[in-house]
């Protein structure tokens, strides 16, 4: 692309060039020639890498709501990884990232907090599986039954799903 010198609106000389642009012959955008090594595998894998720290972040947080977690909760979140992202996390890294839990649990507030970059990235496939994971993981644990279910209900709502939708869910069969 150029800048040209212009005489009653016919371009003469050229006064500057611009750089190098790329017009697409469907819609006639430019683009600059960045968009020739533009790869959607690589962004696809990015998005889902961080969608799988996110999600692995909020388990850990529901894990933790209620005291620290047992290990057969720590298999519970890695068996919903597992699940969903093929990826299996060992038990004791999982143990590991909720040693610094207190040991009466963590603010509803705070589990709450550490899902709110979730609900953008999922799907509403998606939405429901993380419900079910938390599910799985607070069955596992010991704890207020009411209490844990007040918390997957909120998780439910923050999530967006309808209260209809989180409560054919948490009627599932342990």
């Amino acid at each position: 692309m150029q800048r040209w010198f212009t005489l009653y609106f016919v371009p003469i000389f050229p006064l500057q060039t611009l750089g190098e642009r790329i017009v697409c012959s469907a819609c006639n955008q430019a683009y600059t020639t960045a968009v020739l090594s533009y790869d959607p595998s690589q962004q696809e894998a990015r998005r889902r890498d961080e969608i799988l720290r996110q999600w692995h972040t909020a388990m850990i947080a529901i894990a933790c709501a209620f005291g620290r977690p047992n290990e057969v909760q720590a298999e519970a979140v890695g068996t919903g990884m597992a699940r969903i992202f093929q990826q299996q996390l060992n038990t004791s890294d999982i143990l590991a990232d909720c040693s610094g839990a207190p040991s009466g649990g963590m603010a509803e507030e705070e589990v709450l907090g550490r899902l709110a970059d979730l609900p953008r990235s999922l799907a509403a496939v998606a939405k429901e599986d993380f419900l079910q994971s938390a599910l799985d993981v607070l069955r596992a644990g010991s704890g207020d039954e009411q209490a844990q279910h007040d918390l997957l209900q909120r998780i439910g709502h923050l999530l967006g799903l309808s209260e209809a939708h989180v409560r054919g869910i948490l009627a599932t069969p342990a």
